[in-house]
């Protein structure tokens, strides 16, 4: 039975992301940095699955040929990095969207504004990295607003994550 899976923010080929999360993703190399993510990647997700991956997908002229190795049916919320031809992205990703509805939720690579979450359970993104958005009351003291779920690479473990798991009512995206 297929399974659906969600990421974002791979970044591969950016070689400055190893030094911006260098908490996160301790890579020595760019080179090292992928491999790693593409066998994380494989060793959850297989060529049955479908792995919504909300963004910020490569970097570099070249960058996108390693998306060939990456197993699943692989759909697309484009992010503020994906500005290359469409035609790169139709060769990987089946569908391709600026942001979509799954289970209730709405998926985006920049989380919305607050004002638009009486319409969805939760916001699934990225873009974030290793933060996550806050509640802005001053009463709630710096706790995370558990409508938004950032799926970055940095917050699941940099491998791909059950959307059922994200989806679930305490939305914690985090791999176990």
């Amino acid at each position: 039975m297929s399974k659906v899976y969600v990421a974002s923010d791979t970044h591969f080929g950016h070689k400055n992301i190893i030094g911006f999360e260098a908490a996160h993703r301790p890579y020595a190399t760019i080179l090292e940095h992928d491999r790693d993510l593409v066998a994380r990647w494989n060793a959850v997700v297989t060529k049955r699955d479908t792995v919504w991956h909300l963004g910020d997908v490569f970097f570099g002229k070249d960058g996108h040929l390693i998306l060939a190795e990456l197993n699943g049916y692989k759909k697309l919320v484009l992010g503020n990095h994906d500005h290359y031809p469409l035609s790169v992205y139709q060769a990987y990703f089946g569908k391709i969207h600026g942001a979509a509805e799954f289970d209730d939720c709405l998926l985006t690579h920049v989380p919305v504004h607050p004002n638009q979450m009486y319409r969805y359970r939760k916001n699934i993104h990225g873009h974030m990295h290793s933060k996550c958005v806050m509640k802005t009351h001053e009463a709630y003291d710096d706790e995370p607003d558990e409508r938004y779920v950032c799926v970055s690479m940095e917050r699941i473990g940099l491998a791909p994550v059950l959307m059922s798991k994200v989806t679930a009512n305490d939305g914690r995206a985090e791999h176990e």
